[in-house]
C-alpha cells in the first residue's frame, strides 16, 4: 500500500513579530537616546557607552547566514578534494565541470562517483548551482541495465540520459534533473527521489516500491511531453497525499496507479 507522510502545519503564535519587535525596540532606543550622549565610532552608534543594534541586521533571516556558512564550507571541502585529486582538475572553483562524457574514460560507473560526498551533504547547493564545481552531468550517457545499487546521483543532471532497465535501488538522487530521462523498466526500490524533476521522463515499468518521491514532479517538460507513468509501481512508495494527487494530473498514469495513489 502507498505509504503516506503526515502533513503538519505549524499554527503561528497570536501577536508575536519577532522583526516586529526588534525594530520597536532600536527604534526606542534611538528616540530615548536624542538626551543622551550619542557619538559615532567606525560605522556603529554608541549612546551612553552602549552600541545601538541596527534594526534590519537584528532582524535578518538566520537561514541566510547558515546557508552562506553552509556555501562556503562545501566550496572549500570541495576545492580541497580536487586538489587532492591526481592528475587535471576537473573544474576550477565556481565552473561547472565538463560533461562526464567529455571526461576521461566517459561514461563510466565510477564517474558516477565524482564529489558523491559533497553531493549527499550539499544536494540543495549543487541541485540550485551555487556549488557549480560539483554538478555531475550525465547527458548523453547510456547506463541501461547496469547495476547501480546505493549510488549518489544527488543533485545530478540526467536529462537526455538512459537508464533503460537499470537496477538503481537503496540510493541517494535528491534534487536531480531527470527531465526526457529514460527509466523504462528500471528497478528504483528504496531510493531517495526528494524533490527530483522526472518532467516528461519515460517510467513506463518502472519500480518505486519503498522509494522516497517527496515533492518529486512527473509533469511535462518544456516541449509539453508529460512523463510516461503507465505500469509504474507505486505500491509502498513514499509521498504524502498532496504528492500522490500531483501525480494523478498526469494522463498517463494507468487505472491500477490511480487506485494505489488514491486519484479523485
Amino acid at each position: 500500500m502507498l505509504a503516506t507522510l503526515p502533513r503538519v502545519s505549524a499554527r503561528p503564535r497570536v501577536g508575536s513579530n519577532p522583526s516586529a519587535t526588534s525594530r520597536a525596540r532600536v527604534t526606542a532606543a534611538r528616540a530615548s537616546s536624542s538626551s543622551s550622549s550619542r557619538r559615532r565610532v567606525g560605522d556603529v552608534d554608541v549612546v551612553d557607552g552602549r552600541r545601538l543594534v541596527d534594526s534590519d541586521a537584528a532582524s535578518s533571516p538566520p537561514s541566510r547566514v547558515v546557508s552562506s556558512v553552509l556555501g562556503a564550507v562545501a566550496s572549500a571541502s570541495l576545492a580541497l578534494a580536487l586538489s587532492a585529486c591526481p592528475g587535471p582538475a576537473l573544474a576550477e572553483a565556481g565552473q561547472k565541470p565538463p560533461p562526464v562524457r567529455d571526461m576521461p574514460g566517459g561514461c563510466t560507473i565510477e564517474a558516477l562517483d565524482l564529489f558523491k560526498d559533497t553531493r549527499a551533504k550539499f544536494s540543495l547547493e549543487v541541485g540550485t548551482g551555487a556549488l557549480p564545481e560539483a554538478i555531475l552531468d550525465l547527458g548523453g550517457c547510456d547506463y541501461s541495465g547496469a547495476d547501480l545499487d546505493g549510488k549518489v546521483l544527488s543533485g545530478a543532471i540526467m536529462s537526455g540520459a538512459n537508464f533503460e532497465g537499470a537496477i538503481f535501488t537503496g540510493g541517494e538522487a535528491s534534487r536531480a534533473k531527470a527531465v526526457g530521462t529514460n527509466f523504462r523498466g528500471s528497478v528504483l526500490r528504496g531510493t531517495n527521489f526528494y524533490e527530483m524533476s522526472f518532467a516528461g521522463a519515460d517510467l513506463r515499468g518502472a519500480d518505486f516500491d519503498n522509494a522516497i518521491l517527496t515533492n518529486a514532479r512527473f509533469g511535462r517538460d518544456g516541449g509539453g511531453n508529460w512523463a510516461q507513468l503507465d505500469g509504474v509501481n507505486w505500491e509502498g512508495a513514499l509521498l504524502s497525499s498532496s504528492d500522490a494527487q500531483r501525480a494523478c494530473e498526469n494522463p498517463t498514469v494507468d487505472d491500477y496507479g490511480r487506485a494505489i495513489l488514491g486519484c479523485r
